[in-house]
This record gives structure tokens, C-alpha cells and sequence, in this order.
């Protein structure tokens, strides 16, 4: 017993110290925005330099020692106080990583954006981290409202943006800004006028559904989609013709070699109806 309450006093200790650590890792590093910007004016490039010429996102825009060292005197030991709060383990400024390749801050401060346009708040903010970042609903504000496009967005982009989605991966280019339910607003139901999807794509689509499947699950993720559709209009696969399937005993037609074969393809259009379609002849 003695032994059990002196592990879980031990484990107790551990965590303690560890969440200690912790915490002093996270707030080591010292600084207040309201102090900089609000209270001495500065500029949010007084820091930031690197931000003004910044055509990547994947520039390191932190403030440098150097850059402090414009204003505080960062050789001196007593100094080093101002920025961290352990002066014998000191660490840099973590990098920012939730970035996005493409963004340009160049692009943007020439647009005479404030840069609390897109970090909100952070003129007011105390402590280091976490960062104000700024999320894709801020970057909606003026790239819908306002109209403002990516360069690749030409007159005629809704006619070709298909193979640009093709091509791209979509999670850092498309759906960063588009949602799936923005596609579909044109990709969907019964609007067969699209590039795609012609008028008489209803009867020449098997071509695309044999070769092209991987295009057709982007929006028919669901297989239910193409099932509905060819049980309605009695649309069978073109090796169900006379003979398919019989109720001989022990024979039972071509069907029962195939389903032997690969039961699962089978299966793809007849889970959901097995017992209108194979109970009737198999439950005997």
C-alpha cells in the first residue's frame, strides 16, 4: 500500500514539474504589441522590415535580435531581462508555420492594407503567443466582397478553371478559398449545360464512368448517385442481356460464374436492393 501511495506521489511531482516547464517555455519570451504600437507609436515595419519586400508565405518575417538592437541595447546582460524571462536558457521567436506559400505581404501593404487589417487585434495584444493569424473568412472580406481574384482568374476562368482543378491540389489552391458546396452550385442535379457535362452527357457519360472514374468521384463521391439513376430509367450494364440469370437448379446463368468471380462488383449495385434482387431466388 505504502508503495502505491509513493508512486502516485512521484507521478503527481513529474506531471507538476512537467506542466511548469511547460508553461515557462511557452511565456520564456516577453513582449507586448500594445506597448510597441499603442503606447511608444511605432510602426508595425520598425520590426517587420522583411514584411514590405515579402513575396512568400514562407518568409521568415520574425523580428530579429538585430532588430531589437535598434532601440535596446541587446549586448548588455541587463537588457536581456526586457525580452526574456529566463536569461539562461533564451530562445527565438517560433516560427510561424499555418502559412500559405503563395501570399505576398509586398502585394498587399501596396494595396495600403493595415496590417491589422488582416491581424486583428494584435496592436492590443500583451503576450507572444498565440499568434493572430489571420483566417480565410478575413481574407473573404475583400477577395469577395470587394471582387479582388488571384491573377489566374481571367475573364473566361470559369470556362477553362477546370483543368487548372485538375491539375492542382486542391486543398492549397482551390479549396482554400472555394468550399465543395460552391462547385456544386453549378456541378449538380440537372444543370447539364457545363463544358463537362453537355446536353446529351446522359447518353455517353458510360465512355467517361469507364475510363475517367476518378474525375467522376471529385463530386459523385457516392455510388448510390449512379444507382438511383440507373434503377429508375431500368438502365442495365451491357452484359445483363438474355440469359443473364435463370432459376434453373444449379445452373442460374452467366450471373452466377461473374458473382463467384467477384462478388463485390456485384455487390456495388445490388446492396441496397438484395432482397428484391437475390433474396427471391436464393432464399429458396
Amino acid at each position: 500500500m505504502m508503495r502505491k501511495i509513493l508512486f502516485l506521489f512521484l507521478a503527481a511531482m513529474l506531471l507538476f514539474a512537467w506542466s511548469a516547464i511547460a508553461g515557462k517555455e511557452k511565456s520564456e519570451l516577453i513582449f507586448s504589441h500594445k506597448l510597441h504600437v499603442i503606447d511608444n507609436e511605432l510602426d508595425c515595419v520598425t520590426c517587420h522590415a522583411e514584411a514590405e519586400n515579402s513575396l512568400k508565405g514562407t518568409d521568415n518575417l520574425m523580428p530579429s535580435m538585430e532588430s531589437c538592437g535598434n532601440c535596446h541595447d541587446v549586448e548588455t546582460i541587463e537588457e536581456c531581462g526586457l525580452c526574456h524571462g529566463d536569461m539562461e536558457n533564451p530562445r527565438n521567436v517560433p516560427r510561424v508555420e499555418d502559412y500559405f506559400p503563395k501570399f505576398s505581404h509586398q502585394q498587399h501593404l501596396v494595396a495600403d492594407l493595415a496590417c491589422s487589417a488582416c491581424h486583428t487585434g494584435i496592436e492590443k495584444k500583451e503576450i507572444v503567443e498565440p499568434y493572430v493569424l489571420p483566417k480565410l473568412e478575413d481574407c473573404q472580406v475583400c477577395h469577395t466582397q470587394k471582387n479582388v481574384k488571384p491573377k489566374s482568374h481571367l475573364p473566361n476562368f470559369r470556362h477553362i478553371h477546370g483543368d487548372e482543378v485538375r491539375s492542382a491540389r486542391l486543398e492549397q489552391t482551390c479549396n482554400l478559398c472555394h468550399a465543395v458546396r460552391y462547385c456544386q452550385m453549378c456541378h449538380e442535379g440537372d444543370n447539364l449545360d457545363r463544358m463537362t457535362h453537355p446536353l446529351n452527357y446522359a447518353f455517353t457519360h458510360s465512355l467517361d464512368a469507364r475510363g475517367r472514374e476518378r474525375d467522376c468521384n471529385a463530386c459523385h463521391t457516392e455510388r448510390s448517385f449512379c444507382i438511383e439513376c440507373h434503377v429508375q430509367n431500368l438502365v442495365m450494364p451491357h452484359n445483363h442481356t438474355a440469359g443473364w440469370a435463370n432459376t434453373i437448379p444449379g445452373d442460374g446463368g452467366r450471373h452466377a460464374m461473374e458473382a463467384r468471380i467477384d462478388l463485390e462488383n456485384c455487390m456495388g449495385c445490388h446492396e441496397q436492393n438484395y432482397e428484391l434482387t437475390c433474396v427471391k431466388c436464393h432464399s429458396k
